[in-house]
């Protein structure tokens, strides 16, 4: 993902340069801060060092090193320096690659963090899983082994992902055993909150429903139980299927320092639910999610969760449209109702 980003900003800073846009972008007041050169003699060296920290990165996992990303750097040098001299087209592709790499930098920094900063919670867990369900047709076979424990602040035994030996609610977390930053962490659980909302809205809904998930919010405020909103948000949005799901997760969990067990997958197993399922209902649950812009693959009902209400027919081969809004990309998921009289 970083050499597709590199290379993209290759073709436009020799765009810019045979154009000869910087002539345009120098200033008595600001000189040639807006320009071409500056942003490549500062801002491309850094790409090339988040690149060159990614390898080496991926090169110690064979010492059972692992450790958080250099995205966070990465865009705090690229928000200090203008891309004026970029058209707008190209400033907009440039901000949704590296809004991809960004993303998915953020779920290792999540998963890979140091102690304290292990910080993947339920509702990620849940993002992840809707995002890439669709690759794991098979369930594989996992086994927890209570023989070997490990416990909050102490480095794990074995590098592997542990479970909470007293907690249901609790988040799995990785562990790994060839640094000091490998030691486990507190448990990731629902506070008193989250279990009301947990008990309130089930567990298919929670954190898929986003009009049940307001609902709840909502009355929460109402009753006085919750009085933050979260970081960017403000009174209101706790009435706003947008912004309702955030809120919620900045005040459903609490951590606290625990034991765990090791997590076994069994190599060549499978969940046997999941190997007697009909083949037809394996088909219909995993079909991937579509991003806009891109042509449906099948005739059918379909939705997104970035809008309510959004289930509707498309055609094969009919491009997926953007809901736009402040919800992000809109992916779209196959309706597990099929049935057309269903408006």
């Amino acid at each position: 993902m970083i050499n597709r980003l590199i290379a993209g900003v290759d073709v436009v800073v020799d765009e810019a340069q045979l154009q000869g846009r910087d002539r345009f972008m120098t200033s008595p007041r600001w000189g040639v801060r807006d320009t071409t050169t500056n942003w490549a003699t500062h801002v491309y060296s850094v790409l090339q060092e988040f690149r060159e920290s990614t390898i080496w990165h991926i090169a110690q996992v064979a010492n059972e090193v692992y450790g958080i990303t250099g995205a966070y750097q990465c865009a705090r040098m690229l928000s200090e320096h203008s891309s004026r001299w970029m058209t707008v087209e190209e400033e907009e592709r440039f901000k949704a690659e590296f809004q991809k790499v960004q993303r998915h930098a953020q779920r290792i920094d999540s998963v890979c963090g140091s102690g304290g900063q292990k910080r993947i919670d339920d509702g990620m867990m849940f993002d992840a899983w809707k995002e890439n369900s669709h690759h794991f047709l098979r369930l594989p076979l996992f086994r927890v082994r209570t023989d070997v424990e490990g416990e909050s602040g102490k480095m794990p035994p074995r590098t592997g992902v542990y479970v909470v030996q007293d907690d249901p609610n609790a988040t799995l977390q990785f562990g790994w055993t060839g640094n000091s930053d490998g030691r486990l962490g507190k448990a990731v659980t629902f506070n008193a909150l989250g279990l009301k909302a947990l008990a309130a809205l089930g567990r298919p809904a929670l954190w898929a429903d986003d009009d049940k998930i307001t609902a709840f919010v909502s009355n929460a405020f109402h009753r006085g139980e919750m009085t933050d909103y979260g970081m960017m948000n403000r009174a209101g949005d706790e009435n706003d299927p947008r912004y309702a799901p955030f809120i919620l997760t900045q005040n459903a969990y609490t951590q606290r320092p625990c034991k765990w067990y090791f997590v076994e997958m069994i190599d060549g197993e499978y969940d046997d639910e999941a190997d007697i399922a009909e083949p037809e209902a394996v088909t219909a649950t995993h079909r991937p999610n579509v991003p806009a812009g891109q042509p449906c693959p099948e005739a059918g009902w379909w939705f997104t969760p970035a809008k309510s209400d959004s289930r509707r027919w498309f055609e094969q081969g009919e491009t997926m449209p953007s809901v736009g809004r402040d919800y992000g990309q809109t992916f779209w998921q196959w309706a597990p109702d099929q049935s057309k009289g269903v408006e």
